[in-house]
């Protein structure tokens, strides 16, 4: 319990000495983390509710319009890039250095997925971690039409930012209202980030035992399109 003080402590000294920048830095700041969040190498280390739930701690619910603007324009500008990345290398985007440290598991469930699903995989899976990091890629090397691609990813990130935004803003103000420490918040979103992700992969896993998964066609992925 010591060790949980002492971080929440250090957090706590964090969002005050932020809260003294420009608040539009902050804004930007997050815009920047978010652009990472959804790039495609990047994107499998850097929590983009986390970046969300911290900066409103800093600003306050009066800047959660500005937030989900910058929200929405990050996943659009790293979602972008995974796709143009993906478009100009094609396939061969996987067995490069950097395609292979994202792993082969997490390639095979981003193109299981759009096989599946189409281009509605890039709404569905901005809500599952790592994975809406691979997708706009595997998307791009299928060739799906870049204004379809922006249209999908429009309604995605305009989803998940509103979705993020509000539940920072109720955090952060249950927090103050009950005087629960941050570090409390963070540990049960963590807590319920590790409970979906422990549904999803029971859910991989039954289906994988119905059927194997099969590698993606590049006519079938177009034809979905």
């Amino acid at each position: 319990m010591h060790l949980i003080n002492q971080i929440d402590l250090a957090i706590r000294e964090f969002i005050a000495w932020a809260a003294t920048l420009n608040p539009w830095l902050c804004v930007l700041a997050a815009m920047v983390l978010l652009v990472l969040e959804t790039s495609l190498f990047i994107g499998v280390l850097i929590p983009g509710e986390a970046t969300l739930l911290l900066t409103v701690a800093v600003l306050g619910a009066g800047w959660a319009p500005a937030l989900f603007a910058a929200a929405v324009v990050g996943n659009l500008i790293g979602s972008s890039g995974g796709y143009w990345l993906g478009r100009l290398v094609g396939p061969g985007l996987r067995n490069t250095w950097a395609g292979r440290k994202i792993g082969d598991r997490r390639w095979r469930t981003a193109e299981q997925v759009v096989q599946e699903s189409g281009g509605r995989a890039l709404i569905t899976m901005r809500f599952v971690a790592v994975v809406h990091a691979v997708v706009p890629a595997v998307v791009g090397t299928l060739r799906m039409p870049y204004r379809r691609f922006l249209g999908l990813v429009a309604i995605a990130a305009m989803l998940w930012a509103g979705v993020q935004t509000a539940v920072a803003v109720a955090f952060g103000e249950a927090a103050r209202a009950v005087g629960y420490g941050w570090t409390m918040v963070a540990l049960t979103i963590a807590a319920a980030l590790a409970a979906g992700l422990f549904v999803i992969r029971g859910v991989r896993r039954q289906a994988s035992r119905r059927s194997a998964p099969e590698p993606v066609d590049s006519c079938a992925g177009r034809n979905a399109f």
